[in-house]
């Protein structure tokens, strides 16, 4: 406990204790972070992440210069341009432009309905007459 004056009949004060856990908490993190081993351990994280990012730029910059690279890029656009020409892209394309010009009409209509005010309705009658 961190009140020694406390009565041994009375129950300890829980948001007290909590609160004094959470500043010890803090100060021995603020203990280890500021210690010299901390600062090791920051130097040494931060010279492996540079290192590792170096390794990888020289990695993605071997692979981008590589001829096979260059091949596969180029037969990828080949193969694009060539699908892009096809009978059955073009008549995709055509299918797909018919529908959505059939569901813009379809909301305009839609909208047109919404925005329009109700029609007018004629007196009501009542159905259940009242007997009293």
């Amino acid at each position: 406990m961190s009140q020694p004056e406390q009565q041994p009949d009375q129950s300890p004060d829980l948001g007290a204790e909590l609160r004094e856990l959470g500043q010890r908490i803090e100060t021995a993190l603020r203990s280890a972070l500021e210690s010299e081993r901390a600062r090791q351990v920051q130097h040494e994280l931060l010279s492996g992440l540079r290192t590792l990012g170096e390794q990888v730029q020289t990695a993605v910059k071997t692979i981008a210069e590589h001829p096979r690279v260059h091949e596969l890029a180029e037969r990828g656009q080949q193969t694009l341009h060539q699908l892009q020409q096809s009978q059955a892209a073009q008549e995709l394309q055509q299918t797909l432009a018919r529908g959505i010009a059939q569901l813009n009409e379809q909301l305009a209509e839609f909208i047109k309905q919404m925005q329009s005010p109700p029609p007018a309705t004629g007196e009501t009658t009542r159905l259940d007459k009242d007997e009293s």
